[in-house]
């Protein structure tokens, strides 16, 4: 999202922890769909230095991680530039950023079509000391590290390259659809690529953003996708965006 100059963006996001998939209907109704279980949380300020320059922290519980990053956005589509272009660094530590410190850099294509209706992206990303970090404390059901398990063909490789793609389309002037997926293309690639399906309302204005998703990841920092995702469990969860 982008902000003018002084301006802040704040986001919560929300993964409830039950798998959609384990359980009958019943089973799941009476848990109100996952919604009486636990959750992963992450809370994300961002404030813009410059209209194009801004800085942000984002604190997941998943690990306790902390992540701090800067975004570029370098320039914006229009007449002569058929996409805008956005570079991102970041660097993240788990347990309250004291441990197992992961250094990321992406770079955002994104093309917005049909008078806004079609919003196209790609973000390439690299990150670093993927595998260093790779034990999640039993958050993300992940069984590619379960003794005994399937090991990993990559799992000598220290860093994670990976392509995210995604897509929102608008259904009504305030309601959007989105899609995600982000396979990795090389270095260490434990488990599936997340992804992720969501149903977007926004106010009027665009202030406020309510986001209602699927998806096979509780990740929300750059080496959390870096690490994957499930091979079979599908999670409920929101995220809820506030520009002001």
């Amino acid at each position: 999202m982008s902000l003018k100059r002084h301006q802040s963006y704040f986001r919560l996001t929300h993964r409830f922890t039950r798998d959609l998939r384990r359980g009958d209907f019943g089973s799941l109704a009476a848990d109100l769909f996952s919604l009486d279980n636990g959750a992963i949380i992450g809370l994300e300020y961002r404030f813009g230095i410059t209209s194009a320059l801004h800085a942000g922290v984002h604190r997941s519980m998943l690990s306790r991680t902390i992540e701090f990053f800067g975004k570029y956005d370098a320039w914006k589509q229009e007449r002569g530039r058929p996409v805008s272009v956005s570079i991102l660094a970041a660097v993240e530590g788990l347990d309250n950023f004291q441990d197992n410190y992961q250094p990321g850099i992406a770079g955002t294509l994104s093309r917005i079509i049909s008078d806004g209706r079609i919003a196209l992206y790609a973000t390439p990303a690299f990150v670093w000391n993927t595998r260093a970090a790779e034990f999640l404390e039993g958050h993300d059901d992940h069984d590619h590290d379960i003794p005994g398990g399937e090991v990993d063909e990559h799992t000598h490789h220290e860093h994670t390259a990976m392509l995210g793609v995604g897509g929102r389309f608008r259904i009504r002037p305030t309601f959007y659809v989105s899609a995600e997926v982000t396979p990795r293309i090389a270095g260490h690639d434990p488990g599936r690529a997340t992804w992720a399906i969501a149903a977007e309302k926004k106010t009027g204005s665009g202030g406020h953003t309510l986001s209602l998703a699927l998806t096979n990841s509780f990740g929300t920092t750059l080496g959390q996708i870096a690490r994957g995702g499930s091979d079979h469990d599908i999670y409920l969860g929101f995220n809820i965006t506030r520009r002001f």
